[in-house]
């Protein structure tokens, strides 16, 4: 098995897909169309994306995914749209380009129609990042705690976008392949994954720190090379670079320096308040009021870099986890949709990777983790019901 160490990442990634699979299948009994859901209040997406035929593919087509299948057959528009108050209306802008042009091209090649080739390319890029992260946890905690890693990654509530038109395996799989590349001295293939990773997800700025704090960890250990400073240097600068890159590209094609935020604030009118300020305003009702709020931030901030960084014993993925949380909470509104975000930070509790001071058996750390499995399949039955699935019923948008 050493030298087919793939089969058991694969195997446990497609079992939990067609496990998501049936999930889906089951709830989109009830699912209705957009259209429907728009005329019982809810929020008009304005895409003129199709429909794909009711079923598995009606749910992994909904939401964000009419977005990247309206990129994916017209692309960006030239001027921005605006209602007749001139303000700017939803658009492609407020997507990045990668993922709906890499399923365009599988489009063109197959002929398949965009909900076949979109879960296909979904379901190959989470592929690719299992593999990628059993590569790094084995690199640490051996094959069981690789193994492990794939587990938490494929059972956790969220991971059900991997096989739905959402750009997240493929974000995920660069992530890892720079991350990985960087730890094995290859820094021009961390730069040139990390330009790809920027036409993906808005996640470079905070790998500007993590490369920077991770220079400094290797300085004050003695193992910085002359040659590792100048290529963590690098990422840290391409890294900035590239954080403002697709709001310069919209900026250049429309000719609106403030394309990209103008289309943001056509979904959030409160894009201008720092998160943080809007959670506390719209909690100061708690015991406290706004102090109590403001406790609530410092409690749930510091649990959760503390969860997703505890036991993890490779720094570069420690710091990137604590920075990526961090600039999640500062940048983005606290939302559902988070935690779709958290899964780029790894949630895979670290901890249970690595055996215990004279473990002869994994046996227990197995135990735990298939409990661990059980419970975030549970977890994922919730979100594709309540959250992917449109339905009246609707909970939350993922």
């Amino acid at each position: 098995m050493a030298r087919r160490w793939w089969v058991w990442p694969l195997a446990i990634y497609l079992v939990s897909r067609a496990l998501d699979a049936v999930m889906m299948v089951v709830a989109s009994s009830s699912a209705i169309t957009l259209e429907k859901f728009v005329s019982l209040g809810g929020r008009h997406f304005g895409t003129d994306a199709g429909t794909a035929r009711p079923g598995y593919l009606t749910t992994a087509t909904s939401w964000d995914g009419q977005w990247y299948w309206e990129i994916a057959a017209h692309g960006y528009p030239f001027e921005l749209p605006t209602d007749g108050s001139g303000h700017v209306q939803q658009n492609a802008w407020a997507f990045f380009p990668l993922y709906p042009y890499l399923v365009r091209g599988v489009m063109f090649v197959t002929r398949l129609d965009f909900p076949i080739a979109a879960v296909g390319v979904s379901l190959a890029c989470g592929a690719i990042a299992m593999l990628l992260a059993y590569r790094i946890a084995h690199r640490r905690y051996g094959h069981v705690g690789g193994i492990l890693g794939v587990v938490g990654l494929s059972t956790f509530i969220c991971s059900p976008v991997f096989q739905i038109a959402y750009a997240e395996g493929l974000a995920l799989a660069l992530l890892l392949g720079a991350l990985l590349a960087t730890l094995t001295k290859r820094y021009a293939v961390a730069a040139a994954l990390l330009l790809l990773l920027a036409l993906t997800r808005g996640v470079a700025a905070p790998l500007v720190p993590t490369f920077l704090l991770y220079g400094a960890y290797l300085w004050r250990r003695g193992l910085l090379a002359r040659r590792d400073a100048i290529g963590l240097l690098s990422l840290s600068a391409v890294a900035a670079c590239l954080t403002f890159a697709w709001v310069g590209i919209a900026a250049l094609v429309t000719g609106r320096p403030d394309a990209y935020v103008a289309t943001q604030k056509a979904w959030n009118p409160e894009l201008t308040v720092v998160p943080v300020i809007r959670f506390i305003d719209r909690n100061s009702d708690v015991v406290g009021g706004t102090a109590g709020a403001a406790v609530i931030v410092a409690v749930w901030a510091t649990f959760l870099i503390w969860f997703l960084t505890k036991g993890q014993k490779e720094p570069l993925l420690a710091i990137w986890s604590g920075m990526y949380v961090a600039y999640l909470l500062a940048v983005t509104d606290w939302n559902w949709s988070n935690v779709r975000y958290y899964l780029l930070a790894l949630p895979v509790l670290w901890p249970l990777l690595r055996p215990s001071a004279g473990e002869r058996s994994p046996s227990q750390r197995i135990a735990i983790y298939a409990l661990v499995g059980v419970l975030g399949l549970a977890a994922q039955w919730w979100y594709i019901r309540y959250c992917m699935t449109v339905s009246p019923q609707l909970v939350q948008v993922p």
